[in-house]
């Protein structure tokens, strides 16, 4: 069943939801830690020059590739962009909150959290959707070489779809004040534009980099029909208006994650970018099962690696069945 749709039932029903929601999230602490371990030993080997079989070769490459393109299915396919040109990490500290510490210590012993600043295209029915679009070229982000070296002029783009307003998503949109992809349509949450309308200068970078594209701005609401068949899910709590997109089997996670590896080890952990820690880990609690239970690719904004997680069924339990997306061998 959904996590999205087990609607209200009677109250067995409900107690016995409960206790599933409750054994996958149990489920997904008890196998990080070893999912994790095993991808930062991938990561690790690469760094170090360790090839190993083709097999191993093809994981290692994935974890460290600034752009990746994967067939979803025979009509759409999803292309994961690294907009950060060096490495990035997360410090634990991060995440400490008022008393977390410890238990940030314990499960992340390095110090900090492999990340990355990420975007993503959608490409499906003839036509290319961009969600968010880092942190700009001023601000070092290199989406638009990492577009140029897939040979995807940013005129091709012609949907924009913005999971919130921070300056890593939004930064990109603009180019010395001008709409940096001439055609495309933006779209953008209602609530997250009217929040940081009402929020003085804090918000004013990113209403005046939304404000460059004119007419072909659309503020929406969760009950709109997006083009593509792209479906909005509020998801507040890393900021108000935040929101997370599905497009067929993917979903598009914005910062729902700020360091993967960490926080699916407790879903309860936050980044102090997070603007209410209460909305933001109902949000990572809500939109995490709903993909363990429809075995969704989840595509994370702060995700390392490719930026894709593959969550996946067995046919005893719910499982997180791979951390790192395998791409197809070439």
């Amino acid at each position: 069943m959904s996590a999205a749709t087990h609607g209200h039932g009677t109250p067995t029903d409900n107690i016995k939801q409960q206790q599933l929601m409750s054994k996958t999230t149990t489920t997904i602490r008890l196998i990080a830690a070893a999912a994790v371990a095993a991808i930062m030993a991938a990561c690790g080997n690469h760094q170090k020059g360790d090839g190993g079989n083709s097999g191993d070769s093809s994981r290692q490459t994935a974890v460290m590739s600034p752009f990746v393109r994967i067939n979803i299915d025979s009509a759409m396919a999803l292309v994961s962009i690294r907009d950060n040109a060096t490495e990035k990490k997360m410090p634990n500290r991060l995440f400490y909150g008022k008393g977390d510490s410890a238990e940030v210590e314990k499960l992340s012993p390095e110090g900090s959290v492999p990340s990355s600043v990420s975007c993503f295209i959608i490409e499906t029915q003839g036509k290319r959707a961009l969600f968010d679009t880092g942190v700009g070229k001023a601000n070092g982000g290199v989406l638009m070489d990492r577009l140029k070296s897939l040979g995807i002029k940013p005129e091709s783009i012609d949907y924009i779809f913005i999971t919130h307003f921070h300056n890593d998503h939004t930064g990109g949109l603009t180019d010395n004040g001008k709409a940096a992809f001439s055609r495309a349509q933006l779209y953008v949450p209602e609530a997250e534009y009217a929040y940081w309308a009402g929020a003085g200068g804090k918000g004013s970078t990113a209403i005046k980099a939304v404000g460059a594209y004119g007419n072909r701005l659309h503020r929406f609401g969760y009950g709109d029909k997006l083009p593509l068949g792209v479906k909005p899910m509020a998801a507040p709590g890393h900021t108000p208006g935040h929101t997370v997109y599905i497009a067929g089997r993917v979903m598009i996670m914005g910062d729902l994650f700020h360091g993967l590896p960490l926080q699916i080890q407790d879903l309860n952990l936050c980044a102090d970018y997070d603007m209410d820690r209460t909305k933001a880990i109902e949000s990572r609690n809500k939109y995490t099962l709903m993909a363990v239970h429809n075995g969704m690719m989840a595509a994370g904004m702060h995700f390392f690696g490719t930026g894709m997680v593959d969550f996946k069924m067995n046919e005893r339990d719910m499982e997180l069945k791979s951390f790192e997306h395998n791409l197809p061998k070439r």
